[in-house]
């Protein structure tokens, strides 16, 4: 069993040592083989357990607000979401760097560690703030630490296939959004809620081991330079906005602002559906026209499955920014 504090790193090459001095030529990429495949389906299952319960919250809402929440206003109730997103992707940019610093096995196992006791404690709750600290920080926390490094593995193995590899792992989030909100309309008339909960709980600890299994880093993580301790190294370096070109900084906005507006319709469309249908989330069930909204909610994660896998693919052959809008 390998230690969390001592990440295990594959030994490099002759030729991956020498590409790491600072004369040296661009390193080298397997670009498939075992190893690099099972990173890309240890990715797979750590945004399954991450993007695939953010693809989900639509169906969360509903379930809060007509089993725990049944008096909270529905702005009170999507500020829970809107801090668990924000905890998400915020959060990212404080993993990326630690992520270099320490690899991936320590990130991930605090982030496995962080979804199940938010996801169990959110089955125990009964109050706003208590769902609040369960899921929109403690989940959101442990959802952010398996995001990014699972994202960021599949870079260090793949290069001219990285679109593809990255399509295939980013996936994941599209299944989780498929499986999840049908997992929660099986379960909840004959389990409840709080049992619902927890399976699901359960099941995002299965796809955080798998996940912490296969996702390594190949390359091992520099040492600290004179005069900079490690925890200075974990700190976000924000010059690599200042390139001259302003391309990074248009290119990350860009990316804020296409998270933004896909978090909308994935929290709202269930219960947009359910008022358009003229039911409030109360008289809700899981059956005939009101279940269509959990079902509503899989099938538009089943054709962001199409587009990951396409746009992922697409892109090493034609270029990223060709398939931009």
């Amino acid at each position: 069993m390998l230690s969390p504090s001592s990440p295990s790193f594959p030994p490099l090459s002759d030729s991956e040592k020498s590409a790491s001095s600072p004369d040296a030529s661009p390193p080298t990429y397997p670009d498939g083989g075992l190893q690099a495949w099972l990173v890309v389906l240890g990715a797979f299952c750590g945004l399954t357990a991450s993007v695939g319960l953010y693809n989900s919250t639509g169906v969360l809402s509903i379930l809060l607000s007509s089993s725990i929440l049944t008096t909270t206003s529905a702005s009170s109730l999507g500020w829970i979401f809107s801090i668990y997103a924000f905890v998400v992707w915020s959060v990212g940019v404080w993993v990326g760097p630690c992520f270099d610093v320490f690899g991936p096995r320590v990130l991930l196992l605090a982030g496995a560690v962080c979804t199940m006791l938010g996801m169990m404690g959110l089955s125990f709750c009964d109050e706003y703030y208590q769902v609040f600290l369960a899921f929109s920080l403690l989940t959101g926390l442990g959802s952010s630490l398996l995001l990014t490094p699972s994202m960021a593995c599949v870079a260090h193995w793949f290069n001219t296939r990285r679109g593809l590899a990255s399509g295939i792992a980013w996936t994941g989030g599209g299944v989780g959004g498929i499986v999840f909100p049908l997992l929660v309309q099986a379960l909840l008339p004959s389990l409840g809620w709080k049992w619902c909960i927890r399976i699901l709980g359960f099941v995002l600890l299965v796809l955080c081991a798998i996940c912490i299994c296969f996702c390594r880093s190949r390359i091992e993580p520099p040492k600290p330079k004179d005069g900079v301790s490690t925890w200075r190294q974990t700190l976000p370096d924000y010059r690599i906005f200042a390139d001259g070109t302003g391309a990074m900084a248009i290119t990350t906005a860009g990316t804020l602002f296409t998270d933004l507006a896909y978090f909308i319709p994935i929290t709202y469309l269930p219960a947009y559906y359910l008022s358009r249908q003229h039911m409030d989330d109360q008289e809700a069930g899981v059956t005939g026209a009101a279940g269509f909204g959990y079902q509503l909610l899989a099938i538009l994660n089943a054709a962001s499955c199409f587009g990951r896998l396409t746009s992922g693919s697409l892109g090493d052959s034609i270029g990223c920014s060709t398939l931009d809008p």
